[in-house]
This record gives structure tokens, C-alpha cells and sequence, in this order.
């Protein structure tokens, strides 16, 4: 059995709360036990990832994410999906940058809702919008 609707819906709930800063909300996208890794280790729970995303967006004053294609294949309860995405952002140091990836998740089922139980970031492209930037992973990340 298959939902894709139901993860797209995850994922775009994703990319949305992401634009609005919304952290909270974001944070109830994930399972408790959940693994979230953008290239600098993985981060494991909850409050982990709390931390790690406030960390993270007190470097911008503005981002916009938008998700592209993706598949997307589930159980009654667990699943797995891969999902491309770009990032525009604004440094609060006044620098604009843009980002090319995708995520390789994995989806839990809890409480009637789907939730992330990891995502795993690949990048593909990090700098200016004109593409003058590095393709790959940033200095200091992984993958």
C-alpha cells in the first residue's frame, strides 16, 4: 500500500514551515526517536533537532525552500522516499545564497499521521543564485 499524497504533504509542510520560520511546527513534522542530517553528523531526537534547526536559521534573516520532484513508497506504517529541493536564502550578514539537494528519508506513521523518522541531505549545489558557486557539498560538509 502506497500513500505518496499523504508524504508529499509531509514534505511540502515541510518546505513551508521552513519559509515561515515556523519551528514548532516544523519540529512536529518528526517522530521522537528521529535522525536529521544536513552534512555536519547526524542529530538524533527531538530536542536534538530542536536545537540543531534554531541554530541553523538564526543564521538567516529570510529562506525560502521549495521542494521539487520525489518518489515516495509506504508500508501501513513505515516508508521511504527521495525528494529534490532548492533554497534561497538571505544571511543576516547580508550575503544571498542558493542551494541545490535532495533528501533520502524514512516515514513513521504515529497517531494516524506520517511523520519524518530521518532525512538525510545530499547536496548538490551551494553559493550564488548564478551558479558560480561550488557544486557539492559546502567546506565542511559531508556527502
Amino acid at each position: 500500500m502506497s500513500n505518496p499524497e499523504a508524504i508529499r504533504k509531509l514534505v511540502h509542510n515541510y518546505c513551508d514551515r521552513v519559509c515561515n520560520n515556523d519551528q514548532p511546527a516544523w519540529l512536529d513534522l518528526w517522530t521522537d526517536d528521529a535522525v536529521w542530517d544536513i552534512g555536519r553528523g547526524p542529530v538524533s531526537g527531538r530536542e536534538a533537532i530542536a536545537v540543531a534547526m534554531a541554530t541553523a536559521m538564526d543564521l538567516f534573516e529570510s529562506v525560502i525552500q521549495l521542494a521539487f520532484n520525489g518518489t515516495a513508497s509506504t508500508d501501513t506504517e513505515t516508508g521511504e522516499g527521495r525528494w529534490y529541493f532548492s533554497e534561497f536564502a538571505k544571511a543576516k550578514s547580508g550575503k544571498t545564497l542558493f542551494y541545490l539537494g535532495y533528501y533520502d528519508d524514512t516515514y513513521t506513521r504515529t497517531g494516524g499521521e506520517w511523520r519524518f523518522a530521518s532525512r538525510t541531505l545530499t547536496w548538490l549545489y551551494q553559493g550564488p543564485p548564478d551558479l558560480s558557486g561550488a557544486f557539492g557539498p559546502p567546506a565542511g560538509y559531508s556527502k
